[in-house]
């Protein structure tokens, strides 16, 4: 009951605006604005904006009319039969549904040969009373033959009153308006699609501009690694060059000078003893060739020497007829420049 009520609610209220004059008053002052614009303004804004109204005589004069206009045909009450109807309250949530198989009830025509509208007027006595509106099948389909071959578009046929105000009763054809529905679909459709393919692509950037960030980022990395890498082998080859230096360095500070050892010798051994040969090894083994005629003590003689340690001979003291004297061999080690051994014996 609560849904029947309302649809009658509903339908009232909107044949109530049909027609009022509050709708005659907006549309007339809408009317004035729109015809004091110029004249191209009032072509290009009739393309796309409210559809004009003509009445069906009139229709046939309508050649200044640009293809596509949308237009509302007029048909006075000469060309429609009105017929107000009772029907059971719960009739009331589809009307149009219980009068397509009623018609034939209340017209002397079945609903294949008329077009028909309905409209709700109220509840009184327990019954839904509506108007109904009744046009020939062969007249309409003759007028919107006539609108489509001056390319016109119907959005709607209103049934006007004997005051020629509309009733809010629409006789357009279902088949027909779906043209138009279709129209404002396929744009719908269109713009859809456009959405879809432009988020699509916008998509596609977004991963393009993440590809090349990540490529660049790729790159950066793997630049930066290679400067680390560099940096790792130039602080292993400052390490190895450090270490060297410091090896050399240090095997400097234990290997005392030529000129300390023979000032050592020169010191330690007596002034008949003759050196020929002195050589230095690079671990600090020092040998010691020459003549003396105390070769048998030299031995005791170089441990006091503060540079040289462990003296030892090579070989056994074998004379030597040309000088007279004894030809030795002592390889002894030094003990670095600081000099660490006992001080010489000054006796």
């Amino acid at each position: 009951m609560g849904s029947e009520l309302f649809w009658l609610w509903h339908a009232r209220l909107k044949a109530q605006w049909n027609g009022s004059r509050t709708q005659l008053f907006l549309q007339s002052w809408r009317l004035e604005l729109f015809s004091s614009l110029p004249s191209w303004l009032q072509r290009s804004l009739r393309l796309g904006g409210a559809p004009r109204h003509y009445s069906w005589p009139v229709l046939t004069t309508m050649d200044d009319e640009p293809a596509s206009t949308h237009v509302v045909l007029d048909l006075p009450g000469d060309f429609v039969l009105l017929h107000r109807v009772p029907l059971p309250l719960a009739a009331a949530r589809d009307v149009r549904s219980v009068m397509a198989f009623e018609l034939d009830r209340f017209t002397p025509f079945d609903a294949s040969q008329v077009y028909y509208a309905i409209r709700r007027d109220g509840i009184r006595d327990a019954q839904v009373w509506v108007t109904l509106a009744l046009v020939q099948r062969d007249f309409l389909d003759q007028c919107l033959h006539h609108c489509t071959a001056n390319g016109l578009v119907l959005e709607a046929v209103e049934v006007l009153d004997d005051a020629g105000q509309p009733m809010g009763l629409d006789l357009l054809p279902t088949g027909y308006d779906a043209a138009v529905q279709h129209r404002g679909r396929h744009l719908a459709m269109g713009l859809g699609v456009a959405c879809v393919a432009l988020a699509i692509a916008l998509h596609g950037v977004w991963l393009h501009n993440r590809q090349i960030a990540l490529a660049v980022m790729k790159t950066e990395v793997q630049t930066l690694r290679q400067q680390a890498n560099e940096d790792a082998a130039l602080r292993n080859a400052l390490g190895a060059s450090r270490s060297a230096v410091q090896f050399l360095f240090e095997r400097r500070l234990n290997q005392p000078s030529r000129a300390l050892l023979l000032s050592e010798l020169t010191r330690c051994l007596p002034p008949d003893t003759w050196l020929q040969t002195l050589e230095i090894s690079a671990d600090g083994q020092v040998d010691v060739a020459g003549l003396s005629t105390r070769a048998s003590s030299l031995i005791a003689l170089i441990k006091g020497c503060s540079q040289l340690s462990d003296p030892q001979y090579q070989g056994v003291i074998q004379p030597d007829e040309a000088s007279g004297r004894d030809r030795f061999y002592i390889r002894a080690k030094t003990r670095g420049e600081s000099g660490d051994g006992p001080p010489a014996d000054s006796s």
